[in-house]
């Protein structure tokens, strides 16, 4: 006897294996977000409200902190959108049923959306997030019966089907899951149940305009949306900690989450109940400031065409046009689309056929798989002049750009992602993920765009692009079991081959121009092209002798080797001249990277200079306000009485003391500002460094004495000390050690904080130590303390380990005495405090 016996699968697996499919927090969140738009919503929004204890701890130097400590069982995650909604019946038979198909048949949405999801296992997302979920659900429709009669053998019966109808009495769901249920031992999935309850009149708007009444942001946004239908999905007892650093990757993966378009039908609201000006909208990475755009559409026609659209956006066409005039004459640019009236066009428009852009011996059959998909590219230099060797602002007339708004656009939207149905698939282009390996490609053929023809690549740093797939024409591409990612067969591999063609595309077009505003450029300058041609002949000696050293220590010469006509003999001198070549240019690029400082320094000394005046005003006007105030209210109220019947945080009279002790701080960093603009100190003269030091203690008095650091000031012998200096000078040096002391001290001594400074002569020099008691210098200097006085050192870090502080005070302090004719500066004691020794000679 045999019967058939069907399989169970426990509820503990059927949970693990959608866990799997999300392996972070931050892809549950996004999973869900999807979710939202498959509903057919215009928004989504995400409110976390996250409950945070203060808590005080003990350091081990015995000082007090209060630390935040993030409770996850009070915390909660609400996802709200204004979709169509769920009813009881889908419920039931979709959103209960683990891996559903529903997504795989039913592609698009009754707006005509492609789905997203396809393996029916997205509401796991929710457990990946926390242990309980609530979610309510306002339907558009209700799934009712339908009941005929019809005569059957002559016999009357009433058969039941169903049918949907408009929900006008705002019937509502509530479903209820604890996740923990899934853990149980024994349980198989249809033993683990969920609660689902009907809410009849549901105002799913007033509901959530009462659950967030104390947060005029939050209720301005529902106010502004139509919420007919819906759903709210809370979920507590959350299993991440989260954070702000979390959020703000969160939020910057939603910004990019979405293509860098101008769609309005779908956008996402961002809130952190404890801190709402945080977030807010999330915005697309929409950028108009490129030097090249590119736009490939390959519609998988018949025709086989791929459409292009170039438009440069690098060069300044009237300065072409006057001032580079000249270049239309060479024989390359007589021809379209390098032609002075190409310039002039918006855009150049090319259709190429797809087989051109991949080999001969490409199977039709795999191209064809492939599919229809578009490309947009944007090429973005992060500097004026994009490359050492070849990026001379004289050569080509670039337009002025916004550096520092490239850089930080580029480090956060950069690279190039892969967009499916509108939504993105990570990691493709995310945190440098450079998935098409442009680098290495760059890194095979390295010159710049106008040093010759041919062998131009990018660097995968300067770029930005999306390319849009669909579920529907790329049925090749499948994700990876995790979901980050595609598969990679056949044809995507042939797929990133026919990309990285239509790349070289921008880099061909870019290559011809460049290069012959190069040769222009070499024709019109030859004093500057010979310092060339001797910089690379002088490479190039360098480079033969390096290779003949490493032959002779090897052994591999012998004795009947000839040098070949590439192997030229070069004399003594010749190689002598090489060095001395190469030594000069790396002091001039060593002196270019300190103007490029200095300029930026001096900026910030301009930009207080000319605000001088009115910061003076502001100065003089800080103490006596509160004075003032505090007299105005007095004439109102009875500080006794005040201070008898309210907590000292209540009482105005406190509020003011705590204000006039920020004025006197503000005063005192006001004081020092202005200070350095005076124009004695940046005159030479006889510099008395007793005097000096008197006037530098005076003026860091009130920043020491609220750190609760005494500064001691120590005159060895009765000797003159005087140099001639400029005061502003001396200021930047003991300004920067000064500060770097007191940051010595944060967190390090409780008590008996302690500067010193004292100075003596020394024969025809004057010495002065300057040390303090703080933790000493960063163990990972002390092998080599000389290393701290080298540009962009620090050992000022985050919680994180990232560097904070900027590597140039002690640069500076360094540079600066070295200014001083045999004048130095060493480190002497570097454990249990910091001492640096400073000699000046003095001038006779």
């Amino acid at each position: 006897m045999s019967i058939k016996i069907p399989f169970k699968v426990s509820a503990r697996t059927a949970k693990l294996i959608g866990l799997e499919n999300f392996s972070t927090e931050e892809g549950a969140v996004i999973e869900l977000v999807k979710n939202t738009y498959d509903a057919d919503a215009n928004n989504c929004i995400l409110i976390f409200d996250l409950k945070i204890k203060k808590e005080k701890i003990v350091n081990e130097d015995g000082t007090e902190a209060e630390i935040e400590k993030f409770e996850k069982e009070n915390s909660s995650i609400y996802i709200i959108d204004n979709g169509i909604g769920m009813n009881d019946r889908i419920i039931q038979n979709q959103w209960m049923t683990i891996g559903t198909d529903d997504k795989l048949y039913e592609h698009t949405t009754k707006s005509g959306r492609v789905k997203t999801g396809a393996k029916g296992i997205g509401r796991f997302a929710l457990n990946r997030l926390g242990m309980l979920t609530n979610m309510t659900s306002l339907p558009t429709l209700l799934e009712v019966i339908d009941a005929n009669s019809t005569v059957i053998e002559g016999r009357e019966e009433e058969i039941s089907s169903t049918k949907l109808i408009p929900n006008s009495y705002n019937v509502g769901f509530e479903w209820t899951v604890d996740w923990k249920d899934f853990d149980k031992k024994g349980a198989t999935v249809s033993d683990v149940e969920a609660v689902l309850s009907d809410k009849e009149n549901l105002n799913l708007k007033q509901e959530l305009l009462s659950r967030f009444s104390s947060y005029p942001k939050i209720k301005e946004i529902l106010e502004s949306i139509d919420f007919k239908s819906g759903t709210v999905i809370e979920i507590t007892e959350l299993n991440d900690d989260w954070n702000k650093d979390k959020l703000g990757r969160l939020f910057g993966n939603l910004e990019m989450l979405l293509p860098p378009e101008e769609q309005n039908d779908f956008g996402i609201d961002f809130f952190l109940l404890n801190d709402l000006e945080e977030f807010g909208i999330v915005k697309r990475a929409y950028y108009d400031d490129y030097d090249y755009k590119l736009n490939a559409t390959y519609n998988h026609s018949d025709d086989k065409v791929l459409q292009v659209e170039i438009s440069r956006n690098e060069l300044d066409i009237d300065a072409l046009e006057n001032r580079y005039a000249e270049v239309f004459k060479f024989d390359m640019m007589k021809k379209s689309p390098y032609k002075l009236e190409d310039f002039k066009k918006e855009k150049i428009e090319l259709n190429i056929p797809i087989e051109k852009l991949t080999s001969e011996k490409v199977d039709k059959d795999l191209l064809e798989r492939v599919g229809k998909f578009d490309f947009t590219f944007y090429f973005l230099k992060n500097t004026i002049s994009d490359d050492k060797e070849d990026g001379d602002v004289r050569k080509y007339p670039y337009k002025s750009i916004n550096s520092a708004n490239r850089k930080s656009w580029l480090k956060k939207f950069g690279g190039i992602k892969i967009f499916r149905d509108d939504f993105r698939i990570r990691p493709y282009g995310e945190n440098g993920d450079d998935w098409l390996r442009l680098g290495e490609r760059q890194a095979q053929s390295p010159g710049g765009a106008g040093q010759r023809l041919g062998g131009y690549r990018i660097r995968p740093n300067q770029i930005a692009g999306t390319i849009k797939i669909s579920r529907l024409y790329n049925t090749s591409f499948q994700d990876k079991s995790g979901r980050e990612g595609l598969i990679e067969n056949d044809e995507f591999e042939l797929f990133k081959n026919i990309i990285k063609e239509i790349i070289s595309l921008f880099e061909r077009d870019r290559n011809v121009i460049m290069y012959n505003l190069s040769e222009l450029y070499k024709r019109n300058n030859e004093e500057i092209e010979k310092l060339r041609r001797a910089k690379e002949e002088a490479e190039k000696i360098r480079k033969q002798k390096e290779e003949k050293g490493e032959k002779k220590a090897s052994s591999e010469t012998q004795s009947n080797d000839k040098p070949s006509e590439e192997d030229k003999e070069y004399s003594e001198n010749e190689e002598n001249m090489a060095d001395a070549i190469l030594i000069l240019e790396k002091d001039n690029e060593k002196k270019d990277e300190e103007l490029r400082l200095l300029r930026g320094l001096a900026s910030v000394g301009l930009i207080i200079s000319s605000f001088a005046h009115e910061v003076r005003s502001l100065r003089a006007r800080l103490i006596p306000r509160t004075k003032y105030l505090v007299d105005e209210l007095k004439n109102h109220l009875n500080e006794e009485e005040l201070k008898k019947n309210l907590d000292k945080d209540d009482n105005p009279f406190y509020m003011i003391d705590l204000m006039r002790d920020e004025d006197v701080k503000l005063k005192h960093w006001l004081d020092y500002s202005l200070s350095t603009l005076k124009i004695d100190k940046r005159e030479r003269k006889n510099l008395d460094f007793s005097q000096y030091f008197e006037n530098f203690r005076a003026n860091w008095s009130k920043a020491l004495e609220q750190r609760n650091i005494s500064l001691e000031l120590n005159k060895i012998d009765d000797n003159e000390h005087i140099i001639r200096a400029f005061e502003v000078n001396m200021d930047s040096i003991f300004n920067n050690l000064l500060s770097n002391s007191i940051n010595a001290h944060y967190g390090y001594n409780k008590e008996q904080k302690k500067i010193e400074i004292s100075w003596q002569k020394k024969g025809d020099d004057i010495e002065i130590l300057f040390s303090d008691n703080g933790k000493g210098l960063d163990k990972r200097y002390k092998d080599n303390p000389e290393e701290i006085f080298n540009l962009n050192e620090s050992s000022k870090t985050d919680n994180k380990g990232n560097k904070i502080g900027t590597g140039l005070g002690l640069y500076i302090v360094k540079s600066i005495i070295e200014e001083y004719n045999n004048s130095s500066i060493s480190t002497i004691k570097i454990d249990n405090g910091l001492t640096f020794k400073i000699t000046f000679k003095t001038r006779k």
